[in-house]
């Protein structure tokens, strides 16, 4: 009798295991691209940190001169997370725009997303985003770059979700002294033993 049970379960695995997916993969134009919306995951993150309990400090240099500084409102909030919003792709006028590599991890089920710019004027130039196996956002780079003679300006932002998002800046018009900018701020989920 064991035999039977065990040929029977070893003939309902294989059989299982040879199975095809049931559904279809979804057309390429309906694939679930809601990690592009940057514009609305920031919103979802800044309501997350005003409701959980987050000490936020920014650190901005301006030339080498520096300024540290607690991030205490919604305003403060918004302001930081605004260079990574504006980096938004998802709009219908961008579908286009970008080239996309998609790079799986089989191993920790994250995926890392990557759109270039297919050589139009486009903003961001680049964005790199790292999604875990939830679909909830990790990681994001996002790089832009304008040059013409009079003005040149380069962003770089890199986001990484729960610890810190670094902005760095660098701006040069004809005939004015070159700026650099850089903002760091560093998210700590407050525990229950600090004060």
């Amino acid at each position: 009798m064991r035999i039977v049970l065990r040929i029977a379960g070893f003939v309902a695995m294989f059989t299982a295991g040879c199975r095809l997916p049931s559904g279809q993969p979804a057309p390429a134009g309906e694939r679930d691209h809601s990690y592009r919306a940057l514009g609305n995951y920031c919103w979802d993150e800044i309501a997350r940190m005003k409701k959980s309990p987050f000490h936020i400090t920014k650190t901005i240099r301006l030339n080498g001169a520096s300024v540290t500084a607690p991030v205490q409102d919604s305003a403060g909030l918004e302001a930081l997370f605004r260079p990574l919003m504006d980096a938004d792709i998802s709009r219908p006028s961008l579908a286009d725009a970008y080239f996309i590599d998609t790079i799986p991890n089989h191993f920790t089920g994250d995926t890392t997303f990557i759109h270039r710019t297919r050589g139009k004027q486009t903003w961001p130039a680049q964005l790199i985003v790292e999604i875990d196996s939830t679909r909830r956002i990790k990681n994001v780079q996002a790089s832009s770059h304008t040059k013409n003679p009079v003005y040149e300006y380069r962003q770089e932002i890199a986001y990484t979700r729960d610890r810190e998002l670094r902005i760095s800046s660098f701006q040069k018009i004809i005939f004015m002294k070159a700026e650099n900018m850089e903002t760091a701020a560093f998210f700590r989920p407050l525990t229950q033993e600090q004060p």
